[in-house]
């Protein structure tokens, strides 16, 4: 069988690995290095170059850390042309690509592609597409500490363990709660933040040494160094950040280092009592904390650390490797070169809450778009659940079922995922009449949705492929429509309109609410005249009531 690689496609930096003797190895890049920066640039050629190089252009023909964009509308520039994020992603993956190639000294078309375990399904469907415009068949996704505990449990099956894995990398923090017990490896809880990690603190440690910064540029040159020190400070108690063309000669110490990241670090400790609070486990329960990703490396995170969990913090030999050394597991396994008897066997859980929009209560009042949660997050793979939902006014016969997924109450601050109409309810009172709306969730993020009325047995369903790159619906609604280039422009009369909704009377909340989500809509679509009527519209009600 063809050699299929392990991808980790990381926000600030990229590794690929194959498995070599049934062990996963890195593949090091044409510099001899292991990691590839994941900057894609433009020379003054015109040629597209990636990695190291590009992350030294300093005249702002490069794109970096695209991977925040990932699953979102947001188009980029670099040279005389336009790019999404998936285009961007893509020509990370092909230098990855190509480097496996020549080292290995075959063909290769097929990846395992490791993502945060936070990513929403659109997220996870633009990562297949841009392996697939690289030149990849995406054998699977799988989340980057769910990777590390693989490249963990491989080495260490023979006993039970409940495994912590700590995930603080260049753009995300992830933590995940895993169960290995005889070579099955059992995700049970996850949490996290898409926006945080050592890029955070870089920005920070920029703020605190130069408010001056004047364009792209000065902020580049500051940026390398500030990159260097902080790596620095892993080893020595103090060092210097020197930069004589921006006359910034500054002396870092530990100490300040440490006052300033203190709150970064303590909000992951947070999202590891979220974690371990969704599983009803005590931080005790914790047989091994596994130490993942560069921003590891920073002394304070250890420390903090092995206050809470002692000496059940256990580091890889390098944190940033551990992803895609078990993303070479995973494509170990899927290409056989891994047995089923000596592999690991993955079970997963709902990253998110699946549910539908109804009328319900938010902040005390009655209102329509509501999130009810059928599937609740964290919950094992594969599920079915059902709830049951009543008619809402009288002689009501028909009624759209809309399919979210998210954490928050209203359902436009959530991700749109399909919806379908169910016809035929008999005439009756309002609440007389019931729906019953099951979910069957499986592990290829295949979801079936089936509404049946109660009292007459008709059903109507729909499959929804969550990670299908040709997914109509998820351009249409959801959480996206912040990154619109166009948000900022109604940021403010948007928030206004929200914060008043509580004080509004029904009628008036409920115009407002459609208000909202017809904005949000637009805003996704990118549909400026449409939106400024809206706008005009929303303003004029507000100042009526």
């Amino acid at each position: 069988m063809a050699k299929i690689i392990g991808i980790d496609l990381g926000t600030t930096t990229s590794l690929v690995s194959y498995l070599k003797n049934g062990k996963p190895e890195i593949i090091p890049n044409k510099l001899g290095k292991r990691l590839t920066d994941s900057v894609v640039g433009v020379d003054k050629y015109g040629t597209i170059i990636v990695g190291e190089e590009a992350k030294r252009i300093l005249n702002g023909t490069k794109i970096e850390e695209i991977k925040r964009s990932m699953g979102t509308n947001k188009i980029v520039k670099l040279g005389d042309k336009e790019y999404s994020p998936e285009e961007i992603s893509a020509e990370i993956l092909k230098k990855l690509k190509e480097e496996a190639e020549d080292f290995l000294g075959e063909e290769i078309d097929e990846a395992v592609i490791t993502v945060p375990a936070m990513f929403n399904s659109i997220q996870k469907a633009a990562t297949i597409k841009a392996g697939e415009l690289a030149g990849l068949k995406v054998e699977r996704i799988i989340s980057e500490p769910t990777a590390a505990a693989m490249a963990y449990g491989i080495e260490n099956m023979e006993k039970y363990q409940k495994i912590l894995v700590y995930d603080f990398g260049g753009g995300t923090f992830d933590v995940s709660i895993l169960e290995l017990d005889d070579g099955i490896l059992d995700v049970i809880a996850t949490s996290g933040d898409n926006y945080l990690g050592g890029k955070d603190i870089d920005e920070i440690l920029i703020k605190n040494i130069s408010a001056k910064i004047k364009n792209d540029v000065e902020k580049i040159k500051l940026k390398l160094e500030v990159e260097e020190a902080k790596k620095r400070l892993s080893t020595l108690m103090g060092t210097d950040i020197i930069v004589p063309e921006l006359n910034i000669d500054y002396e870092l110490k530990r100490e300040k280092f440490e006052e300033l990241i203190s709150p970064l670090v303590n909000k992951t400790i947070d999202f590891i009592d979220k974690a371990l609070s969704s599983t009803k486990l005590k931080r005790e329960d914790i047989n091994v904390v596994l130490l993942v990703g560069g921003t590891t490396r920073i002394p304070l995170v250890q420390e903090t650390l092995k206050k809470i969990f002692g000496s059940k913090v256990k580091k890889f030999t390098d944190p940033q490797e551990a992803v895609a050394l078990g993303a070479g597991v995973q494509a170990g396994i899927k290409s056989s070169e891994i047995s089923s008897e000596d592999g690991l066997i993955i079970t997963d859980i709902c990253n998110y809450s699946l549910g539908v929009a109804s009328i319900g209560e938010y902040q005390g009042i009655i209102m329509p778009d509501t999130f009810s949660v059928i599937i609740p997050k964290n919950s094992n793979l594969p599920c079915t659940k059902s709830d049951t939902y009543c008619t809402a006014v009288d002689d009501q016969t028909s009624v759209n079922i809309k399919v979210y997924q998210g954490e928050n109450k209203l359902v436009y601050e959530n991700l749109f995922l399909s919806e379908f109409r169910v016809e035929g309810i008999p005439k009756n009172k309002a609440g007389a009449e019931a729906i019953e709306i099951t979910f069957g969730y499986n592990i290829n993020d295949i979801l079936t949705v089936e509404a049946k009325i109660l009292s007459t047995g008709v059903t109507k369903s729909i499959k929804i492929e969550l990670n299908n790159k040709n997914k109509e619906n998820s351009d249409k609604k959801g959480s996206t429509y912040k990154n619109s280039s166009y948000y900022s422009d109604y940021k403010i009369i948007m928030e206004m309109a929200e914060d008043k909704m509580s004080k509004l009377s029904e009628t008036n909340r409920e115009k407002v609410s459609n208000l909202l989500e017809k904005m949000k809509e637009m805003l996704v679509s990118e549909n400026k005249e449409e939106l400024d009527k809206l706008d005009s519209t929303l303003t004029d009600l507000l100042f009526e009531v």
